[in-house]
């Protein structure tokens, strides 16, 4: 493709009619008018000779076509628009900057939702876009700046790396209302007896679970492992298995809890961002934010101290 016949800035039309489907929705988010949408579309249709976008109901689908050309489009645009914000000032109300946040299962499940009322209310036009990657790639995703916010577990390693103690939360063991063990106390040894779902990212090895009843000198034989806690707790629901989450996970419609003092050791989350970072008025905002969503759901904890000692911290 020649760059030097397109008009670029005609991608922000692109963009806009693909997030809203629909020319008319498309002028009034860019503050134009719809015939002016409608002679920028057609510019882009005779560019790519392809007609991008097609009839649907009352709106538009994006063809094959546009779908293949939206990754790299939307990658270019929020790069131009956070170097072209000035970093000392931000207003949310306004902004419609893209941010990339790592979190595990259940770091999203907890603050995501939350977070979007947040946004909703404050930051209509800012856009989060979670992902979950491996702990190892962080550091340098976060370097490239192509991560701008990471949750997870304390100890991830990197020179220019800063970070916040974000939450602790207990773990608790769940069955389903109908199970045996619903009405009655759970003692270690009943817990053991258990036949468990576990969740784990990992492909291979012992989960957080298995990990843990090995350090008590016991064994825990999974019936089925998973890599999130939705369908685990769903799976729950509809058999006799069990599952062990973070306590906060845990209050949902047909399952009981139960809690398992002494033998957990809490889930710790930290907030990583990059140090050069620490100053851009976007990134301080939303790192207020999420910290303001925490408090919300549960009391901020002191950081682990130097020498404690714990089991394996949590692998998922």
């Amino acid at each position: 493709m020649n760059l030097r016949s397109l008009d670029l800035n005609l991608l922000p039309v692109l963009e806009a009619v693909y997030t809203e489907r629909s020319l008319t929705r498309a002028s009034e988010f860019l503050h134009i008018t719809q015939p002016a949408v409608s002679n920028a579309l057609a510019r882009l249709r005779t560019h790519f000779e392809d007609p991008l976008f097609v009839r649907e109901g009352r709106g538009v689908k994006p063809t094959a076509m546009a779908e293949a050309l939206m990754p790299a489009v939307r990658d270019a645009l929020d790069r131009l628009r956070a170097g072209l914000e000035p970093r000392s000032a931000f207003e949310p109300s306004r902004s419609t900057r893209v941010f990339n946040i790592s979190a595990r299962d259940a770091g999203a499940f907890m603050i995501a939702p939350r977070l979007a009322q947040r946004l909703q209310a404050d930051a209509p036009g800012v856009r989060i876009a979670w992902t979950q990657l491996n702990r190892g790639a962080i550091s340098s995703e976060l370097a490239s700046g192509r991560l701008d916010l990471a949750i997870d577990v304390p100890g991830i390693r990197g020179t220019d790396l800063e970070r916040e103690q974000l939450m602790t939360t207990p773990y608790v063991c769940v069955v389903s209302e109908d199970h045996p063990q619903a009405g009655t106390e759970m003692s270690f040894e009943a817990y053991l007896e258990l036949r468990h779902v576990v969740v784990s990212s990992r492909r291979e090895g012992r989960s957080y679970v298995e990990e843990v009843a090995r350090t008590h000198g016991a064994r825990i034989t999974p019936v089925m492992r998973l890599p999130h806690y939705m369908p685990a707790m769903e799976i729950v629901r509809q058999t006799d298995l069990a599952l062990t989450l973070p306590a906060l996970m845990a209050p949902a419609p047909g399952l009981v809890t139960h809690e398992l003092p002494g033998v957990f050791p809490p889930l710790d989350s930290e907030l990583y961002w990059r140090r050069e970072n620490s100053e851009d008025a976007a990134l301080s905002w939303l790192r207020s934010l999420i910290l303001e969503t925490v408090e919300d759901i549960l009391p901020r904890l002191p950081s682990t101290r130097a020498g404690d000692t714990r089991a394996p911290s949590l692998g998922e």
